[in-house]
């Protein structure tokens, strides 16, 4: 008998118990192997062929107890079109009704699912990783990547091959149509995010760089209809893109520039598939992603209101909340862990460190696009310039480092790393945290965090502090411990 996604939908016991005054160990539920924090990633056709999109998919509409509907959509990246159709092929043959549409941003197959009542997603998308990658998305009905303890069901399943329940009859194989005007549907859920009349009064004037991806297809026409004069860089959609895929500070300095250059009002750049989004002000700041969050943060959040966001979020935040009042609580990093977390708790807001935020009145789901939207509505609303909110955010630095360690060899190494770190860095400790790997705050706000990679063979040692002084201070500590616990140093 084939196990049904429907039934699953409880609340997790590991994600309910206490989070940043936990100083004990918690259990730890099973974790995917293929699904990552942001499912399945890998070379194009190396590592992630048509045969595990369509294998996967079917093992998907087995779960969902081979009836249904599942939208499925695509980027631009090469491949994309390939890997979509073997999931097509494979939800089909598994009986489920396929509605394809296309290349499109993640916000929007999720906007989609939910207006549809689609039973499911399959994205294909590599997101912000280079061109030559790509990956296999569940989403949920509820617009969310699909939660880990599901994905290691449909990961079991996988596994098993050749004992599918059943094979269906030609008589109950599923159909595949075009889904109508999915874009459209995407931009007018964008635009009731926020108040069209202010957003169009202020006459604003936004750069844009999708990336030459998905949303290369949405950017112009939602600032049309908002009345804003929208400034293209690299905005044709393109399979190998003109600029690096990821939206961090250090890619996108040229872009940055052409913001005061052309007086604009402030610029946004996004990934291919536009779940992750940098701001960049009038002044060609590139904000951090972490004082952009505490933004949205100081915009939707009020006294009681609650606050999801992973552990590696800056201290910001918790300035932030305490200042409003608001609960702050903690998740593993990755979209599964924030969405599962804002679900289970009912949050107001979430954001992570990587450029994604979560309106959560207006979705469940990180969305570039919907942040853009939710930034017009605030400077719209304050009056005030890009550059004057973020002046008036209190400054943290952050450090990242890591260290090469082989995955078959992670597990032992952070073993080594706690019985180390359990002794040693406890002078000015406020609390530890153990949900993800290895977190210490201290009295000063400032953190130091250590913790194994879902996605490459490295440890990564990270710090948070006022200035960049401790925060160095704190990084070069946690990789101290690290290589002596690897037995690559000796303690100085």
């Amino acid at each position: 008998m084939a196990f049904s996604l429907r039934s699953l939908r409880q609340p997790n016991p590991f994600l309910s118990r206490p989070s940043h005054s936990t100083i004990l160990p918690m259990p730890q539920p099973p974790r995917p192997q293929l699904f990552g924090t942001a499912g399945i990633r890998g070379r194009t056709n190396i590592d992630v062929t048509p045969l595990l999109a369509l294998r996967m998919s079917q093992c998907l509409g087995d779960h969902l107890g081979n009836e249904g509907t599942v939208a499925l959509g695509r980027d631009t990246r090469p491949g994309s079109d390939m890997l979509a159709r073997a999931a097509a092929a494979g939800l089909q043959s598994a009986g489920i009704a396929v509605q394809d549409c296309g290349i499109i941003p993640t916000g929007g197959l999720a906007t989609w699912i939910r207006e549809k009542k689609c039973d499911a997603g399959v994205l294909i998308t590599g997101s912000h990783t280079p061109p030559d990658r790509n990956g296999f998305i569940v989403i949920m009905e509820h617009g969310g990547y699909i939660a880990d303890d599901e994905a290691v069901l449909l990961e079991r399943m996988y596994a098993a091959v050749g004992q599918r329940a059943e094979t269906i009859a030609a008589d109950r194989l599923g159909s595949c149509s075009l889904a109508r005007n999915p874009l459209g549907i995407y931009r007018e859920a964008l635009i009731h995010a926020c108040s069209m009349r202010e957003v169009a009064a202020r006459r604003f004037k936004v750069l844009f760089d999708p990336c030459n991806g998905a949303a290369s297809y949405v950017f112009a026409p939602l600032f049309e209809q908002l009345g804003v004069t929208g400034v293209p860089s690299n905005a044709e959609p393109k399979a190998i893109p003109d600029r690096a895929t990821e939206p961090r500070a250090h890619n996108l300095a040229s872009i940055a520039a052409r913001v005061p250059a052309e007086h604009c009002d402030f610029g946004v750049a996004t990934d291919i598939d536009a779940d992750r989004v940098l701001f960049i002000d009038d002044r060609g700041r590139v904000l951090s992603e972490d004082l952009a969050g505490a933004l949205f943060a100081r915009d939707v959040l009020k006294k009681g209101s609650l606050c999801v966001t992973p552990i590696n979020s800056s201290n910001l935040i918790e300035e932030t909340c305490e200042q409003l009042g608001a609960r702050l609580e903690f998740c593993r990093a990755g979209q599964p862990a924030t969405v599962q977390r804002i679900l289970e708790l009912k949050a107001d807001y979430a954001y992570e460190e990587s450029g994604k935020y979560y309106f959560v009145r207006d979705a469940a789901w990180c969305d570039g696009l919907l942040s853009t939207v939710k930034m017009l509505d605030l400077l719209a609303r304050s009056g005030k310039k890009l550059s004057e909110l973020a002046d008036a955010i209190p400054v943290y630095r952050q450090v990242k480092e890591m260290i090469t360690c082989p995955d078959q060899a992670k597990v032992t190494a952070m073993d080594s790393i706690r019985a180390i770190w359990e002794k040693e860095g406890l002078e000015g400790r406020r609390a530890d945290l153990t949900i993800d790997g290895l977190k210490r705050s201290y009295g000063d706000r400032s953190w130091v965090l250590i913790r194994k990679s879902g996605t490459e063979p490295v440890i990564r040692v990270y710090a948070d502090a006022r200035t960049e002084t401790r925060a160095r201070e704190l990084v070069e500590w946690g990789k101290e411990i690290v290589m002596r616990a690897m037995g690559n140093g000796e303690k100085r």
